[in-house]
This record gives structure tokens, sequence and C-alpha cells, in this order.
């Protein structure tokens, strides 16, 4: 019996997370579990052996070694399921989350995605809270919902505010061909610029409630990180831009107040704090929010 869905989980030493992720998505036999070993020297290779030998859904591909996307895309191709979902080695699920994605899709057939609320929690376990309260304008429209909906305007929204987490995410996998999969050539969201894609050619849905655990790992090199960023930021824009404005005119604002903030956040950690207070103030302007104010003022504090 073919899968109805292939779980796509890219890992490179990540040994010491991926039992517990694979765990999580419990034993349901729709289901097959392509775990692709993007070149682990931890252990993992054995692991998976030995795991695949106790359970058949386990598929085990060998990645190039060249980051997450060309995993990801290299399981895509060899999904046997309707859908993908997306589960990262080091995150895990909450119990029932793909029946309730999956009757979702059931109830609307013509979604192309869902994604769901997640909850971040740090290396030492604490809470950091869910992902939907962190964004003013999605939580201000979505935040008193309790039932699985479809999403009004996805493009706009998902254009505005980067509220998908990967591993949260069930789309059809014909959808993903069709867009080409994830986009390995950029510096870094290149699961945002797909689910955006995704949200042109089908219409979205959504699942509230903490349906994952997103593991928030202590960063690395800062500041190359927040220049990547901002760069995919502007690369996304000239892609995305007319076409969610097309929806909602005011998504192109509440991206521009983000775009400033990350400008921001680079400016201080390179002690540019004047421009920095500049630029979280353009973000203020454009988006007034507890969070933009809070960031504005933080940022004048330190420029004083």
């Amino acid at each position: 019996m073919s899968p109805i869905v292939s779980v796509v989980t890219p890992s490179r030493n990540a040994l010491a997370w991926l039992p517990a992720a694979i765990a999580s998505i419990g034993d349901d036999p729709r289901v097959e579990i392509l775990v692709v070993d993007d070149g682990s020297t931890d252990g993992t290779a054995a692991w998976l052996a030995e795991t695949a030998a106790r359970d058949p859904r386990l598929r085990i591909l060998q990645g190039p070694g060249t980051g997450p996307s060309r995993a990801r895309n290299l399981a895509i191709t060899a999904a046997r399921g309707t859908y993908c979902a997306f589960l990262d080695a080091d995150d895990t699920w909450a119990p029932g989350k793909l029946d309730r994605q999956l009757a979702l899709h059931a109830a609307h057939p013509e979604i192309g995605f869902s994604f769901t609320d997640y909850r971040h929690v740090t290396v030492e376990g604490e809470d950091r809270g869910p992902c939907f309260d962190f964004w003013p304008r999605f939580h201000a429209r979505h935040g008193h919902r309790s039932e699985a909906f479809v999403l009004d305007r996805p493009l706009a929204a998902l254009f505005a505010e980067n509220v998908v987490g990967c591993s949260t995410v069930m789309a059809r996998t014909d959808l993903l061909r069709a867009a080409g999969g994830f986009c390995a050539d950029m510096p870094s969201s290149e699961d945002w610029d797909l689910w955006l894609g995704l949200s042109i050619r089908a219409p979205v849905g959504v699942v509230p409630g903490i349906q994952a655990d997103y593991l928030m790992h202590r960063p690395g090199n800062l500041s190359g990180k927040m220049d990547q960023r901002i760069l995919s930021m502007a690369v996304i824009a000239s892609r995305y831009r007319k076409a969610a404005m097309g929806q909602e005119r005011s998504a192109r604002r509440i991206f521009m107040a983000r775009y400033a903030t990350a400008r921001a956040e680079a400016a201080t950690a390179t002690g540019h704090r004047l421009r920095a207070v500049m630029l979280h103030l353009a973000a203020m302007l454009r988006a007034p929010s507890r969070r933009t104010i809070y960031d504005f003022a933080g940022a004048l504090l330190r420029a004083a």
C-alpha cells in the first residue's frame, strides 16, 4: 500500500535529537519516513540502519552534504506519498498533528499546503512561547481561532509575516515538485520563499494550537546570518511584493517594517547605534506595535 504522507527529515550530525524527532511521528502505517543523512559523522548512519531494520516505514537517503534545502529536495523527488510533511531532525511533533492536518486537507482538497502553530524551546528546555503569538498582525486576526481554517489572502499574510514553521508544514507532493522545491541558492529563508511560491498556486490551511516544538540553537556567526537574512528579504521582496500587494496593499508596509527591523539589528550588531535608532523608528512608524515600540525604545537607550 502506498503511503499517504512522506515525512521529510534532513539530518546532519543531529543524532542527539534525531531519535526523539522520529519517535514523535508515532506508528501511523499511512506514513513513510524519509531521512536524508546529509554527510553525518556522529553515528547517524548506524542508528538509521538499526532503526530501519525494525521499522519498514523508514527509508534512508544519502544527501550531497550541501545543506538542508538540497537534502529536502532529494526527499521530495523520492517521496511516494500524496503529501510531504517536513520535520527537522531537532524538532518534534505533538501527538495527532498529522491527523489534524489530514482532516483539514480532506475537508478542503483545494488546499496546497497547511501549517500549524508551534512552540519555541531552548536547548535547556525552556519554553519561549508559541509562534503565532509572536506575529502581531497574524495574532490579531487569527489568535481567537481554535478550529482549523483556510487562510484568507494567503500570499499577503505570509509575505507580511513569516509565520510558517518548516516542521509544521504538510504540502501536496505534486505541488512541491511543480514549484521546484526549495531554492538552494537562497542565502537563507529558502523555506519562506517556497511557502510564498506555493501560496500563489493554491489555498493555504492553518491548524491552530501547538502541534510541534522547535529547538532554538544558540547563534553562531550572528552578523553573517543577519546579512544573509537581509539579502534574502530583498530577494523575496523582488519576487512577491507586487502579487502580495494585489491581495492586500498593507502587506508591503508590514514587510518593509520587518525589513527595517532586520537592518536595524544588523546595525546594532556592528556598533552603528544611531543608524539602528533611525531604522527602528522607520519600522515603528510603518507598523506601530508593542514589539516595534519596544525595539525603538531599546535602540534609543543603547544610543544614549
